[in-house]
């Protein structure tokens, strides 16, 4: 990696943790340039202005998310493990965004907000389709199931809750209303034998 990538990196990384804990609008290119040590005119010699890096930083969260949806498919003991990791990880995730964050996303940057969620949409409904299939196969989920049906109903469901405009929160925080969503589907999905393997894990973790 030459200096310029490593700068670059540097700077999706540290806008990405100001973006998330501060909201977008109000944080400045000068502020991000500050944070990094570095002129604003470096900043501008590795992205042409705030909407691609606005862009660049949720293509790099949209990689981390995929990279961590494999790793747990990989170690996962079965579908239901799978899909608590998952869950565990977005929940965990949602609880850094400050709200102010997706609403900036959705007022002022509409265009690149719908243009990344579909993209995200994508790789997301794969793995709860495959997800849905290891779990039929497994004998934990009802196995009538029309796993890339199922899956459009829950992925659709979660870039509901996220769109600010189709679900107002108010005063209940993201993360727990995606808690609560993972529940609903697990009612939805699970035969008795998986609803007794959710217990037994969530007695062991619990979905936080």
């Amino acid at each position: 990696m030459n200096e310029n990538e490593t700068l670059l990196a540097k700077l999706i990384s540290t806008a990405g943790e100001m973006y998330m804990s501060l909201g977008i609008k109000s944080v400045s290119m000068d502020e991000i340039a500050q944070k990094m040590g570095v002129s604003k005119k470096t900043v501008y010699t590795l992205v042409g202005n705030k909407e691609e890096l606005i862009t660049l930083v949720l293509e790099a969260d949209a990689c981390e998310d995929l990279h961590v949806m494999e790793a747990n498919h990989r170690s996962a003991k079965d579908a239901i493990d799978e899909f608590l990791l998952n869950s565990r990880y977005f929940i965990r995730q949602m609880r850094k965004i400050s709200p102010a964050t997706m609403r900036d996303l959705q007022k002022y940057y509409p265009g690149i907000f719908l243009e990344k969620m579909k993209a995200h949409h994508d790789e997301f409904q794969n793995s709860i389709m495959s997800n849905l299939d290891r779990g039929m196969e497994e004998g934990l989920y009802r196995d009538d199931l029309d796993s890339e049906l199922v899956a459009n109903f829950y992925v659709g469901m979660m870039l509901m809750v996220i769109d600010t405009k189709l679900f107002p929160a108010q005063d209940r925080l993201l993360a727990d209303i995606i808690k609560e969503l993972s529940v609903y589907h697990f009612h939805g999905i699970t035969n008795q034998f998986g609803r007794d393997r959710v217990e037994l894990y969530l007695k062991q973790e619990a979905l936080e």
